[in-house]
């Protein structure tokens, strides 16, 4: 397998994508952003879910984070609404990170080892909330309507 560079555990994988990061361009590849889109539907039924490497950090950090967006753009009626909420809480730097408290997958991650790593897997995992956001909207709000096979996983 290919190897790839590393922060706090995770996987510092290519990904398609517009917005700023450390992660490296997976040019028009699929990557880990479609995969968690595409596995969330069996991900999220597992109760346990065997972490094997980096990679897996990261693609469980995602399956996480579609959850929250899909309880939050639940509240909306609107797609314009929901990005408007999801786009700020993708950027928001009150989501914690490995080695804060209250970040949700501490069991998973190793906490940073320096103020650069620190930055560097703040500013990687920012740069996959907003391209989940961006790629998960159009599924929630197909022709701008609620998808309610997507919003079942809302609870």
């Amino acid at each position: 397998g290919v190897s790839f560079p590393s922060l706090c555990g995770c996987a510092v994988l290519p990904v398609r994508t517009g917005f700023p990061g450390p992660a490296p361009s997976a040019g028009d590849a699929e990557d880990i952003v479609d995969e968690a889109l595409k596995a969330f539907r069996w991900n999220i039924l597992f109760k346990n879910f065997e972490v094997l490497g980096g990679a897996d950090r990261a693609l469980v950090y995602l399956t996480l984070w579609i959850q929250q967006c899909i309880a939050v753009a639940d509240q909306f009626q609107t797609l314009e609404e929901a990005r408007k909420s999801l786009e700020s809480l993708a950027t928001s730097d009150r989501i914690p990170n490995p080695g804060d408290q209250g970040f949700p997958l501490a069991a998973l991650f190793t906490a940073s080892t320096s103020a650069e790593e620190h930055q560097g897997v703040k500013a990687y995992l920012k740069q996959l909330r907003q391209e989940t956001v961006v790629r998960l909207l159009p599924a929630l709000f197909p022709e701008g309507q609620r998808n309610k096979w997507w919003f079942q996983f809302s609870k």
